[in-house]
């Protein structure tokens, strides 16, 4: 659900007991003035809590995000067998939902999470971070998914997976939660589930007309699964993936990505948004080609943060350009960067194409 203030969801809660009060019974409730009231009202329609006169009610609201969670540890190795050794917790659909969070959502997490203690202990954190996660499924036969990176400096050593859980986000189990699905103003998509559930669940963003996005495939995969032509799906990536899919290094300047991205986006994708180096944002669709710049002492976010930004700004009620101008504007606030960073290499080093197309026959 996106963000509303204590006097937006109490206004929220007295109009849907009396939808035909009038804004001056309202005020008078509420014992405020009749122009707060219009205001408050006003942030609920373009918030997208009422569609228009008379209080008729939205029942599509707030991001979904359906993914994959984890505890990660994470050994790095200085001297010998001595290092440091941290725990958190990752996996791409707890790494977009704590991103909404940052940008004051409350985001729903479809997750698996095994009846353990770090199930519990994963379960609780999101809870306290404000996630919604009343439909999390669990269960006590299969454990929580752990993942265990062992380095030295910048260097991969091993790496090691138990994601048994990972069996529980399946189709079958999706489709369960069709009514979910249907509800959702913004759906957000987990890249590492298997090509079979990403598939079932781009046909039901078509059916039901969710505005969506898939986090951790490149543009190549899109493009080769079909999925550039998918007129729900907003699409964020590199100027590296761009220029990937050229086949040519396309230099420094902005505006020489306004044409390749005119063309992808003319393949029938709502839009693109490409970060460009340290430089800025590029958005894409139909309607306009724009070049943000980053503002002095900005520095550029990771794909995930800007794509959480977009999906927050969509479902409290901005347009495309705003909610882009909203991704931008996250900085200043705490960042977990070097969670946020592992993350991104984990993406780029395990989804490479021909694992990618190797996922279909999963």
């Amino acid at each position: 659900m996106s963000y509303l203030t204590k006097r937006e969801k109490e206004i929220l809660a007295y109009l849907k007991k009396e939808p035909m009060i009038s804004q001056d019974e309202l005020a008078a409730k509420m014992q405020i003035s009749r122009s707060a009231t219009a205001v408050h009202i006003s942030n609920l329609m373009r918030k997208g809590y009422i569609l228009g006169r008379g209080y008729i009610f939205n029942e599509r609201s707030g991001v979904l995000v359906i993914g994959k969670t984890w505890l990660e540890i994470c050994g790095d190795i200085t001297d010998g067998s001595s290092g440091k050794v941290q725990m958190e917790y990752g996996g791409v659909g707890y790494l977009l939902a704590r991103e909404l969070v940052r940008f004051r959502a409350e985001p729903t997490l479809l997750t698996f999470l095994g009846r353990d203690e770090i199930g519990d202990q994963i379960y609780n954190h999101l809870l306290q971070k404000g996630i919604k996660v009343q439909h999390i499924i669990r269960n006590s036969a299969i454990p929580s998914g752990k993942r265990v990176l062992v380095k030295k400096g910048e260097n991969l050593l091993v790496q090691v997976e138990e994601m048994d859980s990972t069996h529980c986000l399946t189709q079958k189990m999706l489709s369960t939660k069709e009514e979910l699905l249907r509800t959702a103003r913004v759906l957000l998509i987990d890249g590492t589930l298997s090509f079979q559930e990403i598939e079932y669940l781009v046909s039901k963003i078509v059916q039901y007309n969710i505005s969506s996005s898939i986090a951790g495939r490149s543009l190549s995969w899109f493009q080769k699964m079909g999925f550039l032509s998918c007129p729900q799906l907003f699409l964020v990536c590199t100027h590296q993936e761009i220029e990937e899919l050229e086949g040519t290094p396309l230099g420094n300047e902005p505006d020489a990505f306004f044409s390749p991205c005119r063309k992808i986006v003319n393949q029938g994708l709502d839009t693109l948004v490409v970060i460009v180096g340290e430089q800025g944002l590029i958005l894409a669709n139909k309607k306009e080609i724009v070049y943000f710049p980053v503002l002095p002492l900005q520095t550029p976010e990771h794909p995930l943060t800007i794509m959480a930004g977009i999906a927050g700004g969509l479902a409290a009620g901005y347009g495309m350009r705003l909610a882009v101008r909203r991704a931008m504007g996250v900085q200043g606030s705490k960042k977990p960067a070097d969670s946020r960073n592992r993350a991104g290499k984990f993406i780029s080093a395990s989804l490479d194409d021909s694992e990618c197309m190797g996922s279909q026959n999963d």
